[in-house]
C-alpha cells in the first residue's frame, strides 16, 4: 500500500486539513481530517482523472483531486530534476516550510547550476504553486535561490 499525505484546503468546510491517501492497487482511500471521504479510482474518461461512488467523496472530487494531483507533481519535483540534471545532484530535501533544498555536486559552479536549473525549471513543474528552491554546494555555505512560478 503507498501513502500519501498533504494539506488540503476544502472548499466546503472552508478549513486547511491534513489530506491522507492510501492506495491499494487501483483504489486510493482518502481521508481529510479525521474524516474517511470513501475510495477514488483513476478515470481517464473523469474530467477530474478520477472517480467515485462515495458521496462524502463526490462533493469534494473536483477540488480534491486537483489538490491531490498538484501535491503529487511537488512531491515529484527532487526526482524530475535529478532525471534531467544527473550527477550534477548529489541530493536533495525539504525544508520545514515546504520549500526545497537541492545540493549540487562538489564540482559545479553555483551560479553558472542555477543559471541553467532557472531557465529548464518551467519545462517540469507541473503545478501552480510558488516553491522556493535552495540551492547549495557540497561542502560550501554559499545558497542561490530559485523562485517557481
Amino acid at each position: 500500500m503507498f501513502y500519501f499525505d498533504f494539506e488540503y484546503h476544502s472548499p466546503i468546510l472552508n478549513e486547511t486539513m491534513t489530506a491522507k491517501t492510501a492506495q491499494d492497487d487501483e483504489f486510493i482511500f482518502v481521508t481529510v481530517g479525521d474524516t474517511s471521504l470513501g475510495a477514488m479510482v483513476e478515470d481517464s474518461n473523469s474530467p477530474y482523472g478520477y472517480t467515485t461512488d462515495d458521496p462524502l467523496l463526490k462533493k469534494e472530487l473536483e477540488h480534491f483531486t486537483m489538490a491531490y494531483k498538484e501535491a503529487l507533481a511537488i512531491d515529484n519535483l527532487p526526482v524530475a530534476l535529478h532525471q534531467l540534471f544527473g550527477q550534477s545532484l548529489s541530493g536533495w530535501g525539504w525544508t520545514d516550510d515546504k520549500d526545497l533544498k537541492l545540493i549540487a555536486h562538489p564540482d559545479m559552479d553555483l551560479v553558472d547550476f542555477a543559471g541553467v536549473i532557472r531557465d529548464q525549471i518551467n519545462e517540469i513543474v507541473l503545478f501552480d504553486k510558488p516553491l522556493t528552491i535552495y540551492l547549495s554546494k557540497e561542502g560550501s555555505g554559499d545558497v542561490e535561490e530559485i523562485f517557481v512560478n
